[in-house]
């Protein structure tokens, strides 16, 4: 009888292996590429993360450039950290083809507030020869409080 206990565990183990690690992969929850952009980027395992930039401000507050890449692709989103005491930021990203001449602004909006510690906002497609930025500002400044990272390609 242990025998037989001991050979059903490893058949079910054997079937529900294969099951796991495709559960611990977890695709894009879009087709890819611009399809993408405004999704969150929390649930998707990438092959490769990276801090690409960030702007502080005063202590208070930081805004991070992220990117991920998936499937030969990467994307990019705005993580903002607030320390205790300091507030609500809005975060966001912008996008642009020709190193910010013209640009698409506030992509991803969010806003992360100290109690929480940090937030970040959703996705955007990051294609060959697009350049990322990253912003922050706390709500109600002028847009030209903002603190932005550089632009990266």
């Amino acid at each position: 009888m242990l025998k037989k206990v001991a050979v059903t565990a490893a058949a079910v183990a054997l079937v529900m292996s294969p099951l796991a690690a495709n559960a611990a992969a977890a695709p894009l929850p879009c087709a890819g590429g611009y399809s993408c952009d405004n999704t969150d980027p929390g649930p998707v395992s990438w092959e490769k993360t990276q801090t690409d930039a960030h702007a502080t401000d005063r202590g208070c507050g930081e805004v991070e450039l992220r990117s991920g890449k998936k499937n030969g692709r990467w994307y990019a989103w705005a993580r903002v950290k607030v320390a205790s005491m300091c507030g609500t930021y809005e975060g966001w990203i912008d996008r642009s083809y020709d190193g910010g001449e013209h640009m698409e602004h506030v992509l991803g909006y969010f806003t992360a507030a100290d109690f929480q510690g940090s937030d970040f906002g959703n996705m955007y497609y990051w294609p060959d020869g697009a350049w990322i930025r990253a912003g922050f500002k706390r709500p109600g400044e002028d847009w030209s409080k903002s603190g932005l990272t550089e632009w990266r390609r």
